[in-house]
């Protein structure tokens, strides 16, 4: 579930330290969290919104510069890894992002850290396979929060928060059918190498850090044209943007906690040892379908196989996280799962003469663009006859669609049973009845609905 709070990290956080030695604005409105427009799958951030929580966040942090951080009179608990691992500076913009965290983001701050201990062990795996200071796992608080499937308003996704043109290069899938970004394992690994490459580069973890945020190229030209030589040095120039002053000195007060955080009132979760057993499996194959036969529910796996985009296994095997308790039900079945799972909205289709994508889209009620995303090709004309692809439909119910485009419909914003029911000469009874669907069922836009009766029939395909 992705409340507020959860991603208020990702807006506030940013603009927390940005002080420069211009004067500070006059203390703004209390600042607000940013709306959060919640999907399925991802909490998104409006641009506009993302904004305005950023100069409100920055407005408020500003006035706290020189407040104290409120510290708690008991026996501090060290994360001593985390400490010695990276030397955190003394600089005012660190004491006021510190000042912040412990009292009005505190909440938000806690919740980020006892998440981080789902993620710990993985990480700091990571982190020593590659060599890398141990204070890094703690980079999430400020990315992510730690929820896989967070999404910026750039396009930045998941834990690491990376943009798919920087995942791909760093060899992590990204496409209709997956998007390994979410992948908490895959990702970490690909930060870790990336972070490395970005240390290489700076020898400085501050403008590493800052390149992380706003790219190596903008950093390198911020240090030649400015003649700076530290991270510290543009930010009193402001020779970097607003969120990468702030982003830098949120890390380290967030390290600052992490290494002692009984201190600051707060407290680390327990490394956890998750109960999971990863099972080869071949796709198509949807996870409904695997949870039923593992007796677990579908939530469940798609929690733990967040980077499946569709709830689909994508064609050809995959690997998939399931419960321990449920491992052995799926492995005696694996051979068989693909072609037992006949509910499976994914079927291969062989392209016949006088057939576009076009033409297909419109008897199936979706898009070109989601044909031509789901088989990777370069463009709609990039297919012929006698070319197989995968189509968004069940195999049973193809025929159909191809022969009588009129059996489908597919719903639009503002649409309601009543409406689509109407129009198909139906009663809302019969159209529920005949997409077996409860009467709770919600509508979405670009969903299919039948509105015919089937026929029998079977489907082409490679």
């Amino acid at each position: 579930m992705m409340l507020r709070r959860a991603v208020v990290p990702l807006v506030a956080v940013y603009a927390v330290a940005c002080a420069t030695s211009t004067p500070p604005p006059k203390p703004a409105v209390a600042a607000a969290a940013a709306p959060v427009h919640q999907t399925p799958s991802a909490a998104k951030l409006q641009a506009d919104d993302y904004r305005r929580a950023l100069e409100a966040a920055y407005s408020e942090i500003v006035a706290r510069e020189g407040k104290p951080v409120l510290k708690q009179v008991v026996a501090p608990k060290v994360d001593v890894e985390a400490a010695a691992s990276i030397p955190i500076p003394d600089h005012r913009t660190i004491r006021g992002a510190l000042q912040y965290f412990t009292t009005d983001l505190k909440p938000s701050i806690q919740e980020s850290l006892i998440r981080s201990a789902k993620y710990k062990k993985l990480i700091d795996k990571a982190l020593d396979d590659y060599k890398l200071p141990r204070g890094l796992a703690y980079l999430p608080v400020i990315e992510s929060a730690y929820i896989p499937t967070v999404t910026s308003r750039a396009g930045a996704y998941g834990i690491w928060q990376f943009m798919p043109e920087t995942a791909r290069e760093y060899g992590l899938r990204v496409d209709w059918w997956v998007d390994e970004r979410a992948d908490a394992e895959r990702s970490t690994r690909a930060a870790a190498a990336y972070l490395k490459d970005l240390y290489r580069q700076f020898n400085d973890w501050p403008l590493a850090l800052a390149a992380y945020n706003a790219g190596p190229g903008r950093i390198r030209r911020a240090l030649n044209e400015t003649g700076g030589t530290t991270f510290w040095d543009l930010l009193e120039n402001e020779a970097v943007p607003k969120e990468t002053r702030g982003y830098v000195p949120t890390f380290f007060a967030t390290l600052t906690i992490a290494s002692d955080p009984a201190t600051y009132g707060f407290r680390l979760g327990q490394p956890l040892d998750l109960d999971l057993k990863p099972v080869e499996v071949e796709g198509p194959l949807s996870l409904r379908y695997l949870a039923s036969v593992g007796k677990v529910d579908e939530a469940v796996l798609r929690e733990l196989n967040p980077s499946l985009r569709q709830g689909i296994v994508p064609p050809g095997k995959t690997t998939v996280r399931i419960p321990y308790k449920a491992a052995d039900a799926v492995i005696a079945r694996a051979a068989t799962l693909k072609n037992d799972d006949a509910n499976v909205a994914i079927c291969s289709y062989t392209l016949r003469e006088g057939e576009s994508l076009k033409r297909l889209a419109r008897s199936l009620g979706t898009d070109v663009d989601t044909l031509v995303a789901m088989n990777n090709l370069r463009s709609a004309s990039a297919i012929s006859e006698g070319d197989s692809l995968y189509l968004p439909v069940r195999a049973r119910e193809l025929g159909a669609l191809l022969s009588h485009s009129d059996a489908y419909y597919a719903v639009k914003k503002g649409d309601t049973y009543y409406s689509i029911a109407k129009s198909h000469n139906l009663t809302v009874d019969e159209l529920l009845d005949l997409n077996e669907f409860d009467s709770d069922h919600m509508l979405h836009p670009g969903e299919r609905l039948r509105v015919t009766a089937p026929r029998t029939v079977t489907a082409g395909g490679m």
